[in-house]
């Protein structure tokens, strides 16, 4: 009977224990890998890093690689690939109005008049 209750008070001590050393464990990751706000800003004020229309383009032709790549292995047919690039145009339409907006939110946050990039597009 004692055993027992002793099983059963350290194990409750363990996992009580593991619960609250856990957050502690964690600490430390949260928000790594994210630029400073400052460097964030510099960057888009310049037109530079993520920001600039080079990396923009990069990125946009590696998408537009995958999504030939997929269609090549769905094997689509010409009617089929012009509906999915009618698809893919109209995402890319929807997009470029959510930047118009996020631009106006880099401006407020940023303090900015407009982004370079942002102005020419």
């Amino acid at each position: 009977m004692i055993k027992t209750k002793t099983s059963g008070l350290i194990a409750t001590a363990l996992l009580t224990a593991t619960l609250l050393a856990s957050p502690l464990a964690l600490a430390g990751h949260h928000g790594e890998g994210k630029p400073a706000k400052d460097e964030m800003c510099q960057q888009y004020r310049d037109g530079t890093g993520k920001f600039s229309k080079e990396a923009r383009e990069a990125r946009m032709e590696k998408r537009a690689q995958a999504r030939a790549a997929m269609a090549d292995r769905l094997k689509l047919t010409d009617e089929q690939r012009a509906i999915w690039q009618q698809i893919h145009d109209e995402r890319k339409a929807e997009w470029a109005d959510r930047k118009g907006d996020w631009n106006a939110r880099m401006d407020k946050r940023c303090g900015t008049a407009a982004a370079p990039e942002a102005a020419s597009e």
